[in-house]
């Protein structure tokens, strides 16, 4: 009997280590070559709000007599050469400038968005648009999506965005809220290139929808003086693989920043404004294509990274991070402390890791 129990215990012990090794043949999650052809999940900083001055608002700075209180909602905004000028983008309080397939598009953010007369033409949206309107607790509006951010709207890591607030003109209860400028279609304009919508057609679509609750990582002063900061009074933003480039130049006077694209300065076709904005601020972050191909990006928009920010003609290198979908994004300087803003429109290009601006 003992001799039974012997060789049971070691027939045991033989085949624990059998099944132990099995699992040793595996590639080690961090397997580079996984790595390089699939998102993965960024690294999550440890990130905290800065101090936020009372009453200010929470996409310009401007100080208010009571808390902010609102919708705030992100417009998908056309912005290849064929498709100018923008309407209505020179209203918005924050534009954001990201590549897409062989372009940019724009994402413009309203506070108030029955203050805009008509916005457009509007396209259809990304992964890392979805990520990043997330941040502002923002309602998207588009017509329509890539594949990869139709099923949940998931982020460039797979990081899920729950509870997407959507108003996409390819649902049938939305198509209200959004028409065909025939103007543009009689004047030659592609089909794509002609859908608009309005601020009175999306306050109509908000009637009933929950405020927004936004966090931003924003910090605002007035007359800022960017520390040690170097002269940029001509920035060029050079887009990774559409080589699409985006100038600001500085007019001391009115000291904004207007947007230049195309060899020429971008003119609001809704009140023939050059639109300006005070503050301009680049990130840098991974981007790459997305492993099922169609030609879509993918770009890491959580986690950290650097970049830089101009206001009142002075640029500063910076650093950025955001903890989660439902996190805003932070900024520092590059000793840690909290980047200023001053108090007005802001400009935010994401484009490729290290893809270096020029500015004098």
């Amino acid at each position: 009997m003992k001799r039974i129990t012997v060789i049971f215990l070691v027939l045991t012990m033989m085949l624990g280590l059998l099944l132990s090794g099995c699992g040793c043949s595996k590639k080690p999650a961090t397997d580079p070559t996984e790595a390089s052809t699939a998102p993965t999940e960024a690294t999550t900083p440890p990130a905290t709000l800065p101090p936020q001055e009372a009453n200010r608002h929470p996409l310009t700075g401007e100080k208010l007599t009571e808390p902010w209180s609102g919708q705030i909602v992100a417009v998908k905004v056309n912005n290849i050469r064929d498709a100018m000028p923008q309407h209505g983008v020179s209203q918005a309080d924050v534009v954001y400038e990201i590549e897409e397939e062989g372009t940019t598009r724009n994402m413009a953010l309203y506070s108030d968005i029955s203050k805009v007369d008509r916005i457009g033409s509007i396209r259809s949206t990304r992964t890392y648009f979805v990520s990043v309107a997330a941040a502002y607790d923002a309602y998207l509006v588009h017509c329509g999506t890539s594949i990869h951010a139709e099923n949940g709207g998931y982020d460039a890591n797979g990081n899920k965005v729950s509870n997407w607030k959507d108003i996409d003109e390819q649902k049938n209860a939305n198509t209200q809220y959004f028409y065909r400028d025939k103007d543009r279609n009689n004047a030659g304009y592609a089909w794509e290139h002609t859908l608009f919508t309005s601020g009175e057609k999306l306050a109509k679509a908000l009637e009933g929808k929950d405020l927004s609750v936004p966090k931003t990582g924003f910090v605002f002063k007035e007359g800022v003086e960017l520390p040690g900061g170097e002269t940029a009074n001509e920035i060029t933003i050079k887009f990774k693989t559409s080589g699409k480039t985006t100038t600001f130049i500085y007019d001391a006077e009115t000291g904004l920043y207007a947007r230049n694209q195309y060899g020429k300065e971008c003119i609001d076709g809704n009140n023939q404004q050059v639109d300006a904005v005070k503050n301009v601020i680049t990130l840098y972050t991974k981007q790459w294509y997305c492993p099922q191909g169609h030609g879509h990006h993918y770009y890491d928009t959580i986690g950290s990274g650097e970049g830089y920010a101009a206001v009142n003609g002075k640029i500063v290198p910076i650093k950025w991070s955001r903890a989660s979908v439902d996190a805003p994004y932070i900024y520092t300087l590059a000793d840690g402390s909290p980047l200023e803003l001053d108090v007005g429109r802001s400009y935010i290009s994401i484009v490729g890791e290290k893809f270096p601006i020029e500015y004098k």
